[in-house]
C-alpha cells in the first residue's frame, strides 16, 4: 500500500501545473528581460571603457612631450588645461567682439583648434 501511494504523478498533472504556472511565469520571465539588457549593455560599456583607457595610457607612456622644454608629471591635467586655456581664449574673443563699440571686427575664420597659440613662459 505504501509503494502504491509513493508513485510519480501521472503526465497529464505535471503538463496542466505548467499550463497554470504559464501565465505567471511568462510575465516574470517578460519584467526581468530589460534587467538583464542592461546588464549586458553596462558589461559592454565598462569593457569598451576599460580597453579605451587601458590604450590611451598605453598611447600617453609612448608618446613624447609636445614641448620639448616642458614636461608634466601629470599628463592627463596638462592636457585638460590646455584644453581649458583654449576655451577661455576663445570667449574672451567672444567677449571682445560683443564689447566692441558697434563694430565688431571680422570673426577669424580658422577654428580654434587649428590655429597657432605662441607658448607663454
Amino acid at each position: 500500500m505504501g509503494a502504491a501511494s509513493r508513485r510519480a504523478a501521472p503526465a497529464w498533472r505535471s503538463s496542466c501545473l505548467a499550463l497554470c504556472l504559464l501565465p505567471v511565469a511568462l510575465p516574470l520571465l517578460l519584467l526581468c528581460l530589460p534587467l538583464l539588457f542592461v546588464a549586458v549593455a553596462v558589461a559592454r560599456f565598462r569593457r569598451r571603457r576599460r580597453r579605451l583607457m587601458l590604450m590611451t595610457t598605453a598611447a600617453g607612456k609612448s608618446r613624447s612631450c609636445c614641448c620639448p622644454g616642458e614636461r608634466s608629471p601629470h599628463g592627463d591635467q596638462a592636457h585638460r588645461a590646455a584644453l581649458l586655456h583654449k576655451y577661455l581664449e576663445d570667449q574672451m574673443e567672444l567677449v571682445g567682439a560683443d564689447a566692441g563699440a558697434g563694430e565688431a571686427p571680422a570673426p577669424d575664420p580658422t577654428p580654434s583648434s587649428q590655429r597657432s597659440h605662441p607658448q607663454q613662459q
